[in-house]
């Protein structure tokens, strides 16, 4: 039996972290959905901050899926989806670009969730709050650049 044989058997290994994420990203849509409906049910002012914290746990299901699925397809099997813009993986620096494009999408969100109850006292607190918006333009820009 060659290296070959065995190092082409050992791929399955991969898919104990697989399904791992997917369930991991199954549990965060099913928690976005629970936190979505639990602030539709409060009213308009209560809704808010519970959309963007469903916000907030769907992308990081996105996360956990998109991880997923590329190791499968990198290290198991290619996967023949019609989502191939999103999901096509052909390395894994082609994962890491998809991922940290949506962890960029995450710190928006979590930004914007602080910005929800943000107080300013002093004009610098405005010009802080006005830095950190550039600040994510610029992030969003450079992610999108890819």
């Amino acid at each position: 039996m060659g290296w070959e044989r065995v190092a082409h058997g050992v791929r399955w290994v991969m898919v104990l972290p697989v399904l791992g994420l997917l369930l991991g990203s199954f549990y965060f849509a099913f928690h976005a959905l629970l936190e979505a409906v639990k602030g539709l049910s409060q009213g308009l002012e209560a809704a808010l901050p519970a959309l963007v914290g469903a916000v907030d746990l769907a992308l990081l299901s996105a996360v956990f899926l998109i991880f997923g699925l590329g190791l499968f397809e990198l290290f198991i099997h290619k996967l023949d989806l019609p989502l191939d813009n999103v999901l096509l993986v052909k390395s894994l620096a082609d994962l890491k670009s998809k991922l940290g494009q949506v962890i960029v999408m995450i710190l928006v969100v979590k930004f914007f969730e602080k910005a929800l109850a943000f107080q300013p006292k002093e004009a610098l607190d405005f010009f802080l709050f006005a830095g950190g918006v550039a600040l994510l333009a610029g992030a969003l820009w450079v992610s999108a650049r890819e």
